[in-house]
């Protein structure tokens, strides 16, 4: 191992503090804050699009939070130490920190610059982070790197090398955003197109109301015509002539069956407002994305074009998520892993809501994404979607968000329309999922019960607050 020489354009680094520490994922650029009685930005290429070593004149774009695991390492180990000495051997280049305590080793980053470079952290205790890591490192080339030196002529060097290499990386983050972006909306404005269907088809039902009217009218009249058990009914349609079949339950009487027609019917009247509401902000939404993606595929690669188009995704319910997934292209089946099993809907003072999508999902959330502590609520014994409130350990929840959940239970279930649910409640821990059993079911004990008056405002606003994955 082998000091650099001297005199060298890094030396003013030497016993510098480093303030801080930033890497780009998507192209490679690593770039480091130190400051000693001024700042100096060195950046590392660790590929595959930059490569190398220099001095920016600016942090680059697309940075990584402080999750990414070699971001974490470098703010844990090195950030607010000075460069105790800079050391080359095997073509990579050594960076080592002072340790918190003198009786340890120093902290070291070491940099193997290239189009397959590498960086590695290691804490004064031994631990080791690196980045980036082969998926099948049998089978990768191995991550050598180029000898650092021969970027290490002068400082002006070193400048403009570094000024090439932050242009190349916002370049690259640019094209990234913009392809991401017109993924992101154009897949939102699918979904939304989807959604227009469905509640158009919701809606179209709401012409079923009439003809269930008349079939329990006339199953009230004709009731002592049809015998016990009966599986089909042909009644006499006095109104239009002719027969009309029914499909009855054997176990219920005919009357019985008659008030089911008639709740049906009732259902459907009174979810039109709610229909019609979600059918119009849908049609927004639609009206909002389409010139919203005619202006992405129109838009130069300019920074401040990009990050204003990214904000409007954002404000038209295009979340960051997507748009990073959309950038890094991710594949159908890569998605469908990303996917949540619920819907997130927020109460008045944007406290979370979880929906169950459908059996499968149901099972999911309940067994992978709820935590014991968390209330777990269903519309009692009636077909209908689970429902999750996040809260924290040992909280009670909260009168107003119980009942927005109840609401939320009540709508995504078979009592849809009605007026009032009952709606079972108890901890996610008393909820038991038996085995081999259907997707959504489950047994639960300790359970308390809720009638709720589903009111058309509370769940106007509970549906426009829906999260969109």
């Amino acid at each position: 191992m082998t000091t650099l020489p001297e005199p060298s354009p890094l030396t003013p680094l030497l016993h510098a503090r480093l303030e801080a520490a930033h890497l780009c994922p998507d192209t490679g650029l690593l770039a480091l804050t130190f400051y000693l009685g001024r700042k100096l930005l060195l950046a590392a290429g660790l590929g595959p699009h930059v490569a190398g070593l220099g001095f920016l004149p600016r942090l680059p774009r697309a940075r990584a939070t402080a999750a990414h695991p070699l971001v974490a390492a470098m703010r844990a180990h090195l950030l607010d130490r000075r460069l105790r000495s800079i050391l080359l051997q095997d073509g990579a280049l050594h960076l080592d920190f002072d340790p918190p305590d003198d009786a340890l080793p120093p902290a070291r980053l070491s940099l193997r610059v290239g189009r397959r470079g590498q960086a590695q952290v290691a804490s004064p205790a031994g631990a080791l982070v690196t980045w980036p890591l082969d998926p099948d490192p049998e089978h990768a080339p191995p991550r050598d790197g180029v000898d650092p030196t021969r970027w290490i002529d002068s400082t002006e060097a070193l400048e403009r090398h570094g000024a090439a290499m932050v242009e190349t990386s916002d370049a690259r983050s640019l094209e990234l955003l913009r392809a991401g972006l017109l993924r992101a909306a154009k897949a939102k404005l699918k979904a939304i197109e989807r959604r227009a269907d469905a509640v158009r088809q919701d809606l179209a039902r709401l012409q079923d109301a009439p003809r269930l009217q008349k079939i329990g009218r006339l199953l009230i009249a004709q009731a002592h015509k049809i015998p016990k058990g009966q599986t089909r009914a042909s009644l006499d349609d006095w109104e239009e002539g002719g027969p009309l079949e029914v499909t009855l339950a054997p176990d219920k009487p005919p009357k019985s069956q008659a008030e089911t027609f008639f709740q049906k019917a009732r259902r459907l009247q009174r979810g039109a407002a709610v229909m019609e509401k979600r059918l119009a902000d849908t049609e927004h939404a639609w009206e909002t994305l389409l010139p919203l993606v005619d202006a992405i595929t129109a838009a130069p690669a300019d920074p401040a074009a990009l990050d204003a188009l990214a904000e409007r995704a954002r404000q038209a319910g295009v979340s960051p998520a997507e748009i990073d997934a959309a950038s890094h292209g991710k594949t159908s089946r890569q998605q469908e892993k990303l996917r949540r099993p619920y819907h997130a809907f927020r109460d008045a003072l944007g406290r979370t809501i979880l929906v169950g999508r459908g059996g499968k999902d149901n099972d999911e959330l309940i067994t992978r994404h709820a935590r014991p502590h968390d209330l777990w609520l269903h519309a009692k014994n009636i077909h209908g979607a689970h429902v999750i409130v996040p809260l924290d350990k040992g909280q009670n929840c909260p009168a107003e968000l119980l009942v927005d959940a109840a609401t939320l239970a009540a709508h995504f279930s078979d009592a849809r329309g009605e007026n009032a649910c009952e709606v079972s409640y108890v901890e996610r821990r008393h909820v038991r999922k038996p085995r081999k059993s259907a997707p959504g079911a489950v047994t639960f004990d300790r359970e308390k019960i809720l009638t709720v008056r589903v009111e058309p405002e509370r769940l106007a606003r509970l549906l426009a607050s829906k999260q969109e994955a």
